[in-house]
């Protein structure tokens, strides 16, 4: 996109949402450093976590290459995203009702990632997302794996980042690659990191000092520790069943980390008055 589209989206956006009427939400990217370490999960869990605890949320499945967060869920959607930037449906009529009231935007596995689409295909989604922020205190979004730019763009935009990661010696190196990259696109940028399928509280920290003495070490900065979610044959139960650990065993460990994780990001994520405004702002200006 160049300069002049740039400019031209925002103005019509702002046309459609003044600048009086910006929006009080909270826009949080969940990301990995490679596939496998059950982001997804996270978000879901996450998602309905704030949910119960009286907060509006949608959930953007920005995982364009395996878009699944509609399975696990349960949910079945008869248009995706796709239909949206193609101009044949509006984001509306293909947000799914999950559970608990949360909110999901579909995807659909094989379309155009999301920033590099045309002039008109932002337009319609960043349209779409406005209106739905209008009720909403949360957008959570569930980037892709990896490092690649098109995933790099996303937690630019977005407010705040949460890295996913396990003990793994291959997921750290992977959440590093990830700390660094972001870093040296925007040093300033907020980066929780929180430790999945970890077996003891100690190994949750020694993964998270690792991370943190290597950030430290070699981009003198720190990633902020968010906590852990312990290994939980009652998640892998939850996953075969296609429903969240959080409805489905709502008082197993994993739950009950979710809930201490969610309460942590209502406390220390701030509400912008300019919150979601800012996101699909910061996402134009990446392309122009």
């Amino acid at each position: 996109m160049n300069l002049d589209q740039a400019s031209r989206l925002r103005a019509m956006a702002r046309q459609q949402v003044p600048e009086t009427a910006l929006f009080r939400s909270r826009v949080l990217a969940i990301t990995s450093g490679k596939g496998g370490v059950g982001k997804t999960n996270v978000v879901a869990g996450l998602a309905l976590t704030l949910a119960k605890l009286g907060q509006r949320v949608a959930v953007l499945d920005a995982d364009f290459g395996l878009a699944n967060l509609d399975i696990l869920l349960g949910l079945s959607p008869t248009h995706t995203l796709e239909h949206v930037l193609r101009g044949e449906k509006v984001l509306e009529e293909i947000v799914l009702e999950g559970p608990m009231g949360i909110r999901v935007i579909p995807a659909s596995s094989g379309i155009q990632e999301l920033t590099r689409l045309d002039t008109a295909s932002e337009l319609r989604l960043i349209q779409g997302l406005q209106r739905i922020s209008e009720t909403i205190d949360w957008l959570l979004i569930d980037t892709a794996a990896g490092i690649h730019d098109s995933v790099v763009k996303l937690l630019l935009a977005a407010q705040e980042v949460l890295l996913v990661t396990t003990p793994e010696p291959t997921s750290l190196v992977d959440a590093y690659a990830m700390v660094k990259v972001v870093h040296l696109r925007d040093s300033e940028k907020t980066l929780w990191v929180l430790v999945n399928n970890a077996h003891s509280e100690a190994e949750a920290e020694e993964t998270l000092e690792q991370l943190q003495a290597a950030s430290q070490r070699f981009l003198g900065r720190e990633v902020k520790a968010l906590g852990m979610i312990p290994s939980d044959s009652s998640l892998l139960q939850s996953v075969r069943e296609q429903r969240s650990v959080v409805e489905q065993f709502p008082r197993s460990p994993s739950a009950l980390a979710f809930r201490q994780i969610a309460d942590q990001l209502m406390k220390k994520v701030p509400l912008q008055k300019d919150g979601f405004a800012s996101f699909w702002k910061q996402l134009s200006l990446e392309e122009s």
